[in-house]
């Protein structure tokens, strides 16, 4: 078989239907099988880290793998962030690059886009990607696209495959006698790591169980939900992990963040005597800049591969497989339910004001909740600066933002990408820094039927940079007449500087069926969500205190 034919079969067969990228010459011959294909769907755009973006957005509202396909050395080394958020953030991509012929090889001669050897994109990737192949001998090629697909749905993590312009239609061999990607499983750790944990929520007075991002990477929602209703405990969220478990299940109490949190949430984790954090290590935004708060003698983490409890550490424990013991076990019935209303939201949320006043965002945040509880299926896409934080009290049943990689320009081009993939329309929170960065993708959205909507929070400058230091003057941002690019780009634009004018704004939006509707929300300088200042206040005392 042709290599393109055993790789587009591969993909298929793992329910990927469609591919982004942008063509380019190392990569037209594999666009030109690709197109011939006909299987898949490809969406181009017009900036390789919007290509990864959008990748990443489709794997994660499907669960599947993100797929691009970019050229080599301008393509490939412009998607590597985008390839670093999905790494750090543990997202499935598959990154298919074009690359110089083994016929080019052997001649020696420099080619356009080389850096400082032919294998210089190959080894870079190395550092962002959990396994890596040059598809240049016919003999090995089959196996080792199965082996990086199989690495990609094992371990959740980008692969990388580049592809010699001259080996696209070369016959290669077929798949027999694949090596399988290795998972030692240890089951009896699993099996003690499993008795600790229920002896440990037998023994505990105010247990609560923590949900991370990998109950979701690993298909585990709905048997966590399980057992959080086995349980009767108080369930929480780490910031990477918002959204995986409903936040309007009645036993949801937030996204705890340490001393950034509400304060009735704190109490119920900080004054936790079992704390149970499922899918996520701990680090500066698991669990917030205050993780010191949580006493670890009361917390167990349970993580893709390995169970810490105290001093005790079983490897080689498949979450999925500790979570199906905890079901088998005689688990204890807590029954410690809290009332979730005002442990979850910042309480000045909850302030009156006049529909025609100056908007802020505590207004914003009380009418996104609003609005997403008229319209609950609708899944938030955030972008990293205050849109981030001012999520955080934003009651979505699904969020999807770069909460731990914490790179700006995501969720434009993820809200696309998850939108095109599922068919959900997404609501988007974005500030105008992150959108004059990757944004202008939304002119892509009429062409392959999407139709996000899209607040965007424009306070002319990088706000939530400007908050450590408000008298700096490096932060402030050019202008743009973003509600009138929407309506020039194909979509509808609206300006919201009052309670009233976002909340008709928003009504409008959702009953716009066809296009893409921008709203963007006029802010004062220096008006930051609750989550962000408290957030900010933490940073300040621990790392730029003197």
């Amino acid at each position: 078989m042709k290599l393109h034919q055993v790789l587009f079969d591969e993909l298929y067969a793992q329910g990927v239907r469609h591919i982004f990228g942008i063509p380019g010459d190392f990569v037209l011959n594999l666009y030109e099988a690709l197109e011939q294909d006909g299987r898949f769907r490809l969406v181009t755009l017009s900036h390789e880290p919007a290509v990864g973006f959008a990748a990443d957005g489709a794997a994660r509202i499907t669960n599947g793998l993100g797929v691009c396909v970019v050229t080599y050395g301008a393509g490939g080394l412009n998607l590597l962030n985008s390839v670093a958020c999905a790494y750090a953030e543990e997202s499935p991509l598959i990154v298919i690059s074009g690359g110089p012929g083994k016929s080019e090889k052997r001649l020696g001669v420099q080619v356009h886009h080389e850096v400082k050897s032919y294998d210089s994109q190959f080894k870079i990737y190395k550092e962002v990607t959990e396994f890596g192949a040059v598809l240049d001998d016919p003999r090995t090629a089959a196996a080792q696209i199965r082996k990086a697909i199989e690495c990609a749905l094992k371990f959740k993590r980008p692969v990388y495959l580049e592809v010699p312009r001259d080996m696209v239609t070369a016959d290669i061999s077929a798949l027999s006698n694949i090596e399988q990607v290795e998972m030692r499983v240890d089951e009896g750790a699993v099996d003690e790591a499993a008795q600790e944990i229920v002896s440990r929520m037998r023994a505990a007075r105010a247990p609560v169980l923590i949900v991370g991002v990998e109950v979701h990477r690993f298909h585990l929602r709905e048997k966590v939900l399980q057992l959080a209703e086995r349980l009767q405990i108080p369930v929480t969220s780490s910031f990477l992990g918002r959204g995986v478990f409903p936040s309007r299940h009645p036993q949801f109490v937030g996204t705890y963040l340490g001393v950034v949190s509400p304060q009735p949430l704190r109490e119920i984790v900080e004054s936790s005597d079992c704390l149970l954090l499922l899918g996520e290590l701990v680090s500066d935004t698991s669990l917030g800049v205050s993780a010191d708060r949580i006493n670890e003698d009361n917390l167990i983490v349970a993580v893709s591969r390995e169970v810490f409890i105290k001093f005790h550490r079983f490897q080689h424990t498949p979450l999925d497989m500790l979570i199906d013991k905890l079901l088998m076990a005689d688990l204890p019935v807590k029954g410690h339910i809290v009332q979730a209303m005002g442990t979850d939201v910042s309480a000045e949320i909850f302030d009156p004001f006049k529909q025609d006043e100056q908007i802020k965002m505590k207004h914003v945040i009380k009418l996104v909740n609003e609005f997403v509880e008229r319209h609950p299926d609708m899944p938030l896409v955030a972008d990293t600066g205050d849109a981030l934080f001012a999520s955080v009290d934003i009651r979505s049943n699904e969020c999807i933002a770069p909460a731990y990689y914490a790179t700006m320009g995501f969720a434009v081009p993820a809200a696309l990408g998850a939108q095109i993939a599922s068919g959900r329309r997404p609501l988007v929170l974005v500030g105008d820094g992150a959108f004059q960065m990757t944004g202008s993708e939304i002119s892509h959205a009429r062409r392959y039927g999407a139709n996000p909507i899209v607040i965007l929070l424009n306070n002319s400058r990088w706000e939530m940079l400007q908050a450590f230091f408000p008298e700096a003057h490096y932060n402030e941002t050019v202008g743009w007449p973003f509600s009138k690019l929407a309506d020039l780009w194909g979509g509808r634009g609206f300006r919201a500087n009052t309670p009233r004018q976002l909340r008709d704004a928003l009504d409008a939006a959702f009953d716009e069926e066809k296009r893409f509707t921008l709203i963007e929300v006029g802010l004062q300088p220096g008006d930051i969500s609750p989550i962000l200042r408290g957030f900010v206040q933490a940073v300040k005392m621990r790392v730029h205190a003197t």
